[in-house]
């Protein structure tokens, strides 16, 4: 167990942002460091993003990511950082408020999963708890596309009992967009199955191809949750579409922000191909469109209590 491992910035709960929330799916700490300067409430750790939808990432990558979130930096993000807008040198490193979600999923494809993925995943938990993360985003399903309740009660539990060890008193648990995979008819049963289960949030497009195709679906979730689960809606969302998502109610907005930038490998590095970074331009218009979100509210907020 790294040194501080018990100690640090994820071993409590950390105090909610006022709603929407914003988390930005990065895959390096260059990506955090972007995340961190511009403002974001959050942010989701993968490897392969754009190629897979996400999996797994490094205990290198989560723990450098940590450190970026808790305000320590990072070897390597400072130029991200920068690029951000960032302070100078002397300034306190921004933070990343509520932390870092790891994904948990050791590969592409479907979501359901056999025993040596099942065996893959909750052994991955441990260890990216460990690297810092306050909470991890995992999910099954069965042939059927209704919930894998057994894993997924495997998952919560094996995140329990790692935060136990690691004397965390919280871990974060989000289910990902396997949830969108569940037919239409038993989503409000798949709700009630994860906030039984003591499940943090869900991510979903509300069973869409994208989030602005979903809002009707994601206003019927978040109404059903009540308070007892969080939405978070993201696939496919941009800054241009958080104030009509915002509005059906979710409780948070989710996005990749991502550019591709093209790089020769030769043959041995995956030839002509090219490579994901976080687009720092794409993040600090997606901070500001939740700013201006939160700050109609207070204004409507006012003028409804002065009424």
């Amino acid at each position: 167990m790294p040194m501080n491992a018990k100690k640090d910035a994820s071993d409590k709960r950390p105090a909610q942002a006022a709603a929407p929330v914003l988390e930005i799916a990065v895959q390096d700490a260059c990506g955090a460091a972007v995340a961190a300067a511009a403002g974001a409430d959050r942010i989701e750790l993968c490897a392969a993003l754009g190629a897979t939808g996400g999996l797994t990432p490094s205990y290198g990558a989560i723990r450098l990511c940590a450190a970026v979130a808790a305000g320590a930096g990072a070897a390597g993000a400072a130029g991200a950082a920068g690029a951000a807008g960032a302070a100078g040198a002397d300034a306190v490193p921004p933070r990343i408020p509520l932390g870092v979600q790891a994904l948990i999923r050791n590969r592409g494809g479907d979501f359901v999963y056999d025993a040596d993925d099942r065996t893959m995943q909750l052994a991955d938990i441990g260890p990216a708890l460990e690297a810092g993360a306050a909470g991890v985003v995992v999910g099954g399903l069965r042939a059927d596309g209704t919930i894998d309740e057994d894993f997924a009660r495997r998952l919560i539990d094996r995140a329990h009992e790692e935060a136990a060890r690691l004397e965390r008193a919280h871990v974060d648990m989000t289910f990902h967009r396997a949830f969108d995979m569940v037919p239409a008819a038993g989503r409000r049963e798949a709700l009630e199955t994860l906030i039984a289960l003591g499940y943090t949030r869900v991510l979903t497009s509300g069973g869409a191809a994208s989030v602005p195709e979903g809002v009707d679906a994601l206003a019927e979730l978040a109404d059903w949750a009540g308070g007892r689960i969080q939405i978070m809606a993201g696939g496919g969302l941009r800054p241009a579409d958080f104030a009509r998502v915002a509005a059906t109610g979710v409780d948070a907005l989710h996005l990749s922000a991502k550019t591709v930038v093209r790089s020769a490998g030769g043959p041995g590095g995956g030839g002509d191909s090219a490579y994901e970074r976080t687009d720092p331009q794409q993040v600090a218009a997606a901070v500001r469109e939740v700013r201006e979100i939160r700050e109609a509210r207070k204004v409507r907020e006012a003028r409804a209590f002065e009424s």
